[in-house]
């Protein structure tokens, strides 16, 4: 990386550096959040075994740890993608065209809405069931029929913009989606958006949905469906956002979700897709935390690590295959209730973070998330938040403006080091499944959340607002008032949209899923995605092409050995 001269010099000017700081009579060192020790000062003797062209290269170049594109926000900036979605569908549309009015952007004119379904919709539960009593509306919306896309998506260029779909049960949602989408004459091949496909890779959660390998089946027969019918639909994100959320450091996070995809990526290869097809529709739901340059460094050895195992395990050629998608979701577990109004200071220094490594995608958490869901006001916010970081700090106008500092190039290079030992130990372990079943993953996740509880509670990790600068009255915020009519109203579209169907035609369908699904458990793929939205079409409910599901597919918390924890 450097010349000996150079090194020479840097060498003399930290003996003399030295000098000057031992008076002081105190150790300055330090360590990240996630524990890797740093000085307080770094020089080029630091990184002078880094190949410039091997280890870094350029923007747009092998092995993309500066950026997927030669040129990056200076032709397309990253895009608004503010998570929405709160009691019916109509509600969801008001704040949709709200965000809309307010300057929401996606790609060349198009836009991206990030839709949250509510708990009984994010685990297949129609609202006419008992264990969605509560939950109805309140924390996403309630949408769980063909009909419901339609008042949520009415009048929508569907072939133009980016619909996200965020639910755990993801064929049922998928399906119904497509099933409205054909019904509007939008083909389904014209159709780009994304779906989570979290039948998987919601493994972190202590109440994921499916049993590991079955999980994984489905996890792949939506991959198949998409590669073979939808090519421009992101079948899969891989949540690294919850991962963090759940008590994941940086390291972990990225390492986890590397893992978890590769264990994707080797089903989808056994299943005889091609790596060069489906690699490029895996994307990465990045937590952005306050530790400003050690994630910086996470997503620079991500975008390295990723591309290397694109082109070494799987013999990827395509440049988009061995791309890093991201979308960034600035923490949310790193807001706090107390002082709410400082969390939007927090939150653009994680957005400012976000762009200087090179998301291509970002959402901020409202100020207001710890009390409840964003009023109109604070969702606006979090846009404006990113509209002034894009047209008023500059940061666009260079790609990967933090490389070569000798601080981010040595904790890059570190983090990628660090990263791959983790991965190696889940190789060990047997490999990312048997590493989940086995609660090797769950116990490292515990373990940091108690450690991050335990630093707060001795002052070691300041917050500010609630162990240190608190005051005795928090600051007062507009909350969010959901109507209470909404389970009522949802509840009794549904038994209308039931009344008005045809039973034995609804019957038929769901028994198709079934048999579809016995067929996978065979090995025989793409057949599960095609007989959900045909259920979709016959008038099924989320709900109930789910329950078909689970009748062949082994239902999660029966296999939750995270409960025993």
């Amino acid at each position: 990386m450097f010349d000996e001269k150079t090194l020479e010099e840097a060498r003399k000017l930290q003996e003399q550096w030295d000098q000057a700081v031992a008076k002081y009579e105190r150790d300055f060192s330090s360590k990240t959040n996630s524990g890797i020790p740093i000085k307080p000062v770094y020089t080029p003797s630091d990184i002078q075994d880094i190949d410039y062209e091997k280890d870094m290269g350029m923007p747009g170049a092998y092995p993309y740890m500066r950026s997927n594109y030669p040129l990056h926000y200076q032709f397309q900036p990253w895009i608004n993608q503010p998570v929405h979605g709160y009691g019916l569908p109509e509600d969801t549309r008001e704040r949709m065209d709200a965000l809309t009015k307010a300057g929401m952007e996606g790609y060349f004119g198009g836009r991206s809405y990030n839709l949250v379904w509510d708990y009984p919709g994010y685990f297949g539960i129609d609202p006419d069931e008992p264990d969605a009593e509560g939950y109805i509306g309140k924390d996403g919306v309630s949408c769980n029929t063909v009909e419901d896309i339609g008042r949520m998506l009415d009048g929508m260029d569907l072939a133009k913009n980016n619909i996200v779909l965020i639910n755990g049960d993801t064929l049922p949602m998928f399906a119904i989606y497509i099933a409205y989408a054909e019904s509007q004459g939008v083909p389904r091949a014209d159709l780009r958006g994304n779906t989570m496909n979290w039948v998987f890779t919601a493994w972190y959660a202590p109440n994921f949905m499916w049993e590991t390998e079955d999980a994984l089946k489905l996890a792949t027969d939506n991959i198949y469906f998409c590669v073979n019918e939808i090519p421009r639909w992101n079948h899969t994100n891989i949540q690294g956002h919850a991962i963090s959320e759940t008590g994941a450091d940086a390291i972990h996070q990225m390492s986890f979700c590397l893992a978890t995809a590769i264990a994707v990526a080797d089903s989808c290869k056994a299943a005889g897709l091609d790596p060069d097809k489906f690699m490029t529709g895996i994307g990465f739901q990045i937590a952005q935390g306050n530790d400003f340059f050690e994630y910086i460094c996470m997503f620079r050895a991500w975008r390295k690590l990723w591309a290397s195992i694109a082109h070494d395990r799987y013999g990827c050629t395509r440049p988009a295959a061995m791309h890093l998608r991201t979308h960034t979701n600035t923490s949310c577990f790193e807001l706090i209730k107390q002082q709410p109004l400082n969390n939007i200071i927090r939150s653009a220094y994680h957005a400012m973070g976000a762009a200087l490594s090179g998301t291509t995608a970002m959402q901020i958490p409202a100020y207001d998330e710890p009390i409840g869901i964003p009023t109109e006001e604070s969702a606006v916010i979090t846009l404006r938040t990113q509209q002034i970081l894009l047209h008023e700090t500059g940061v666009t106008r260079v790609s990967d403006p933090l490389a070569g500092s000798y601080y981010v190039e040595w904790l890059t290079r570190r983090m990628e080091e660090e990263g791959k030992k983790v991965l190696k130990e889940i190789e060990d372990a047997g490999g990312f499944v048997k590493a989940h079943k086995e609660g090797m993953l769950a116990r490292v996740l515990r373990k940091g959340c108690d450690q991050w509880r335990e630093e707060i509670d001795t002052g070691e990790r300041i917050v500010v607002g609630w162990n240190k600068y608190a005051t005795e009255e928090d600051l007062k915020v507009k909350a969010f008032r959901p109507d209470p009519e909404v389970a009522r109203l949802s509840t009794e579209r549904l038994k209308d949209y039931k009344a008005r169907r045809d039973q034995a035609k609804t019957d038929a369908a769901l028994n198709g899923v079934v048999v579809a699904c016995e067929r996978l458990k065979k090995g025989e793929w793409g057949h599960v995605m095609p007989a959900c939205i045909e259920a979709a079409k016959a008038k099924a409910t989320a709900g109930e092409i789910s329950k078909a599901l689970r009748k062949v597919m082994k239902w999660g918390p029966e296999y939750n050995v995270m409960l025993k924890f």
